[in-house]
């Protein structure tokens, strides 16, 4: 998945939750630039971050390992 992907799905993920980026800078506590950031798939932001949002949104993200071990990272 490209960061642009992902940018796409954190836009359609908050549409659809009927939120403004000002209520998901409350729900997230991560700053509106950082969410602008991230919604017009400027790469340059720290995890923590990206986590804080999907997180918010209810999105899990899932690392897999090439040995096929999975965590779920939270921020």
């Amino acid at each position: 998945m490209k960061f642009t992907d992902l940018s796409s799905l954190v836009v359609q993920a908050r549409k659809a939750q009927r939120l403004t980026q000002r209520e998901l800078q409350d729900l997230s506590g991560i700053s509106i630039s950082v969410i602008h950031k991230i919604e017009n798939g400027r790469g340059d932001l720290s995890l923590k971050s990206i986590l804080a949002v999907l997180n918010s949104l209810g999105f899990q993200m899932i690392c897999r390992s090439p040995l096929g071990e999975e965590i779920e990272l939270d921020g």
